[in-house]
């Protein structure tokens, strides 16, 4: 069987009107997957880990606005479990509030991260205000519309910093240039959209579980090459997207991909986009949202969760 096959998707598809890291990462990982996620609104079961990521991301971005003297580690719990109940009440999570202890995995999980946020930096000494938590990129890229949101955008001692929390695993070396992936991302798109086109001096990702802080320099270069790449992603995407044919390519990441079992490239059955094979993906529990486009209001959800605890950690995030 050939590692890709190209797929024709039939039917009604959104048109793509924005790339966020999150998208960008699916296209490169596989074409048919990013289109039936991002054009064709199918959607996967929320995850333990994505719940736990999203709480854990909220109760910090909560703490981080507060005034510096009242972020102390016990504040962080209290809000952690608002957070739970914050998180908890979305419609995203509906497959998970049934599950027993299902609070306390997540609460347990949660503490360990603040604990490990706790270990990396003193939260009340971090120069942050509430302009700069959850920051909004909306730039161009050489006719890339990039959208996203930075976990944190805060000054260190002069140096501007591009950070992102992540709740999954540090990853092994081999893995640690596509795990900035979005960051450099962010960093070329808040140059784009900056009047004096002026870089942020460091991007870092700190993995909360793991105890490890992860830096590299903005380099002006590379932020540039970022930005080639990422048009060249997009124009991809728009040409598949007119032409309606994507490659469903074959590799180790497939093990995690919820629609492996309705996949051409794994063998026969229904032709995607037929109402047969949407009955399919369906039955493996997946769902169709309202046509959002690409890189919209699901990048949240899945550039914070699809990532924890798989090797998409290690993809583009």
């Amino acid at each position: 069987m050939s590692a890709a096959a190209t797929v024709t998707l039939p039917g009604k598809l959104a048109q793509p009107r924005g790339l966020s890291p999150t998208a960008a990462g699916a296209w490169l990982q596989c074409e048919l997957r990013y289109a039936f996620i991002f054009l064709a609104g199918w959607t996967e079961p929320a995850t333990i880990a994505q719940f736990t990521g999203n709480v854990t991301h909220r109760a910090v971005e909560m703490l981080y606005g507060l005034k510096s003297a009242e972020r102390s580690r016990a504040t962080a719990s209290e809000l952690l479990r608002l957070a739970l109940d914050e998180e908890l009440s979305k419609l995203i999570y509906s497959n998970l509030r049934d599950l027993p202890g299902i609070s306390k995995t997540v609460i347990a999980s949660g503490e360990d991260a603040l604990d490990g946020l706790f270990d990396l930096e003193e939260p009340s000494r971090i120069t942050v205000d509430a302009s700069g938590l959850e920051v909004w990129v909306n730039a161009d890229l050489y006719g890339a519309p990039i959208r996203g949101r930075i976990d944190r955008l805060y000054d260190a001692h002069g140096a501007e910093v591009i950070a992102d929390y992540k709740t999954g695993k540090v990853p092994p070396p081999a893995y640690t240039k596509k795990a900035f992936f979005g960051l450099w991302t962010y960093a070329a798109g808040l140059a784009a959209a900056d009047p004096d086109h002026r870089l942020a001096d460091r991007i870092e990702l700190l993995y909360l579980t793991g105890r490890q802080r992860l830096t590299r320099p903005v380099l002006r270069s590379v932020a540039l090459d970022h930005a080639r790449n990422l048009a060249i992603v997009w124009r991809q995407i728009l040409q598949a997207a007119e032409s309606r044919q994507f490659a469903a390519r074959r590799s180790r990441l497939c093990d995690w991909c919820p629609f492996k079992p309705a996949c051409p490239a794994f063998g026969s059955g229904p032709a995607p986009g037929t109402p047969e094979h949407d009955a399919r993906l369906e039955e493996l529990d997946l769902r169709r949202r309202g046509n959002q486009g690409a890189g919209t209001a699901q990048d949240r959800y899945q550039s914070e969760s699809e990532v924890e605890g798989t090797p998409h950690d290690y993809v583009h995030s």
